[in-house]
């Protein structure tokens, strides 16, 4: 057992290792880079606006982390959290399908007036049935919502922030409506809002033990799991990021794109509604209506999502955040240490919010690649030449235009007094295609400059210290691909050795109960028949004995009967002959006696063959029996499953020794040759560097010899 733990801790970090050298891996950290830097920037701008006000940023900062989690803040910021998470989850499942859901806010507002309503109606309802009752409503109401604008798009075409942005304003305007209409009964004229449910339905909440938070983010945390597995570990999922990519491949791949747009519009609409009960039971438990201004929160989610990535992961710490600054940011600026406006508090909070809007910009920010490719360049002279050449070239392309310019400005005004129109309409086009063509020169070159960086960081990769590192992990995850393909097939071909014995034990406890029923139905069978007709012989003796006694005592009635009249005759006739008469009738009665004995020595005869056919029934059970014990007692199945066993150990056990002693022969291999690459390297590197000094002296000397010409040359021209 430790051998096997300790091969699949092997496999793990192997596994391991290939996925964080993988290009997926490297994706997934470009794009928290990506988030990383945006987040920063947007806290350097904060910075400088801060210091502007001749306030210290990193204090005010500091006082915004310490007020989010102080004991009057903490449930807010924690409700936040969660509000925030299940926001970013409805329009990241949008951006998954390709759809953009600014239908949020609208979404969440019916959904949380639907939330406001069950309550003032309904005053006296418990806390359970007003959570599940909201919970079931806002899930409803939002994913109806939102697939009308799916159902637009998908058969109309109309695209979706048009039609969801105009479904914001009808909801808003219903909305108001309906909880302005006095004859509705949910206006507080005094308050100029809709009736408190606090107030109104004391046990309508999400308190838990005081805490609003709980219920939410225990809320959150469900759906965002949910969401996770659907997209990640679902059909469903698969085919909704699937239209979301490209929506003519998925056509062709048989998907109904317009079910699946719909679907997933209606997906994104069931989260935002249950993000409006959340909402509308916590943090606003009123409807104001006086400025027509839809919910913030709905547009906010459209920059956690931005800033994650749609990774339902990313959300939760981008969630926690925009939940801090929400809470805390404002709050801090009211600080006697700052004393700031309520603007300055939102214009912060808006700088971060734009720069993690634009993101995806910093997928392409890569200062340490630009700086090693540059370095790369200037290290080679060669290479440092053929960059500058490409420069040279641009440079010139640069002055032509400037001058093409400079001669157009004085040839158009010579023109304009002496030409006519098409002499200058004709020359502007002359020049303009000189420029356009000088332009697209510089493009062309830019990009060859562009491609001649890259191939030469490329090469620089291959030679010096760092080629023999790129060869060596090079051959080393080459080495590690295929051990693990090797270890893959050996697992494989175990998993099948497996199969085949348990298929080999299927069959044989198959054949032994097989062969078990067969001998009880057997057993059954001679235990059963013989001894029902051994029943049924019995009876049919015994009513075939009734009867004869019946005839016996029939017989000797009717014998009776018979002499009696002759006795009396006899008696008249020879009354002294009486002792013959009893004679007879004792003859009589013997002959009968022995009738009756003959009938009960063949009835004992009958009876001594159901025994005998009895004993014979029991002995074939003995016999049925002592084969089942056989058939038990063999265990040539089984000792052929076990050595069948232990030879798959077996070889597997060699197999893995001896991909270890391979891999550990490499490893020796690559020891022992890496000093000898590292010399012959040094022995090139001399040479090259010899080479090039006696070039250098060379041309030195010419160079030398030249210039004394020239002076001599020169003094002689004198």
């Amino acid at each position: 057992m430790q051998t096997q733990i300790k091969n699949y801790g092997w496999l793990l970090k192997q596994k391991t290792r290939i996925f964080f050298c993988s290009n997926e891996f490297k994706t997934k950290m470009n794009y928290f880079k990506a988030s990383i830097c945006a987040i920063i920037a947007g806290v350097l701008l904060s910075f400088i606006i801060i210091g502007a006000n001749a306030s210290d940023p990193l204090l005010f900062f500091s006082y915004v982390f310490r007020l989010a989690f102080h004991p009057l803040l903490k449930d807010s910021t924690l409700t936040y959290w969660a509000i925030y998470i299940v926001a970013g989850l409805a329009v990241a499942v949008g951006f998954k399908a390709g759809l953009f859901n600014i239908g949020v806010p609208g979404q969440m507002l019916l959904a949380g007036s639907m939330t406001i309503v069950l309550g003032l109606k309904n005053p006296t309802i418990s806390q359970g049935a007003g959570v599940i009752g909201s919970l079931f409503i806002s899930i409803l109401v939002g994913a109806m919502l939102a697939t009308i604008a799916g159902a637009l798009k998908a058969y109309f075409n109309i695209h979706e922030v048009v039609s969801t942005i105009m479904l914001n304003w009808i909801v808003w305007y219903v909305m108001k409506w309906m909880f302005m209409n006095p004859a509705h009964g949910m206006w507080n004229s005094n308050q100029n809002s809709t009736i408190d449910i606090v107030t109104t339905a004391p046990n309508f909440n999400l308190a838990l033990n005081g805490q609003l938070w709980i219920i939410p983010f225990i809320i959150a945390m469900l759906l965002l799991g949910i969401i996770i597995f659907i997209m990640n570990y679902t059909v469903l999922g698969f085919r909704i990021k699937a239209v979301g990519k490209s929506k003519n491949a998925s056509l062709y791949a048989g998907t109904n794109v317009k079910a699946y747009t719909i679907v997933s519009m209606a997906l994104s609409g069931a989260l935002a509604g249950v993000l409006g009960m959340l909402y509308y039971m916590t943090q606003s438990t009123v409807l104001q209506f006086t400025t027509d201004a839809l919910p913030v929160v709905g547009f906010d989610a459209i920059a956690v999502a931005l800033v994650a990535f749609t990774n339902g992961f990313a959300i939760l710490p981008i969630a926690l955040l925009w939940g801090i600054i929400k809470t805390a940011a404002l709050q801090a600026t009211q600080l006697p240490d700052f004393q700031m406006s309520k603007q300055m508090g939102q214009l912060i909070f808006g700088i971060i919010i734009y720069m993690s809007a634009i993101s995806t910009l910093f997928i392409y920010f890569k200062p340490i690649f630009w700086l090693r490719r540059w370095w790369n360049i200037q290290q080679n002279v060669e290479w440092k030449q053929e960059y500058n050449k490409y420069q040279k070239q641009i440079n010139d392309y640069q002055k032509q235009i400037k001058n093409t310019n400079k001669i157009y400005r004085i040839k158009m005004q010579e023109l304009k007094k002496e030409g006519t129109k098409e002499e200058i309409k004709a020359y502007r086009n002359e020049i303009n295609d000189q420029l356009t063509l000088y332009a697209g020169k510089i493009t062309t070159l830019k990009k060859e400059i562009s491609f001649f960086k890259n191939l030469k960081y490329k090469e620089a990769t291959k030679i010096g210290q760092r080629g023999l590192k790129t060869k060596y992990k090079l051959a080393t995850f080459i080495a590690l691909g295929s051990a693990l393909d090797h270890f893959v097939q050996v697992k494989n071909e175990y998993l099948l050795k497996k199969q085949e014995i348990s298929f080999l034990k299927n069959n044989y406890y198959q054949a032994v109960w097989k062969v078990k029923g067969q001998a009880k139905q057997e057993l059954s069978q001679f235990y059963n028949l013989p001894k029902k007709e051994l029943y049924d012989k019995l009876s049919h003796l015994q009513s075939q004995y009734g009867d004869l006694v019946l005839k016996k005592e029939e017989a000797i009635k009717k014998l009776r009967e018979s002499y009696y009249p002759i006795f009396n005759q006899i008696q008249q006739k020879y009354g002294n002959d009486f002792k013959r008469l009893q004679k007879e009738e004792a003859l009589i009665t013997k002959k009968l006696n022995q009738e009756i004995k003959a009938l009960k020595r063949q009835q004992r005869r009958e009876i001594y063959q159901f025994k005998i056919a009895n004993y014979q029934s029991k002995k074939k059970k003995r016999k049925l029996r002592i084969i089942n014990r056989q058939v038990k007692a063999d265990v040539k199945i089984k000792q052929e499953v076990a050595v069948l066993k232990q030879n798959l150990k077996l070889q597997l056990k060699e197999m893995k020794q001896q991909f270890n002693l391979e891999y550990q022969a490499m490893r020796k291999k690559h020891k022992r040759e890496m000093p000898q690459w590292k010399k012959e390297l040094n022995q090139k590197l001399k040479h090259i560097r010899k080479v090039v000094s006696e070039d250098n002296k060379i041309l030195k000397a010419k160079y030398h010899r030249q210039n004394a010409d020239y002076q001599m040359q020169k003094g002689g021209k004198k």
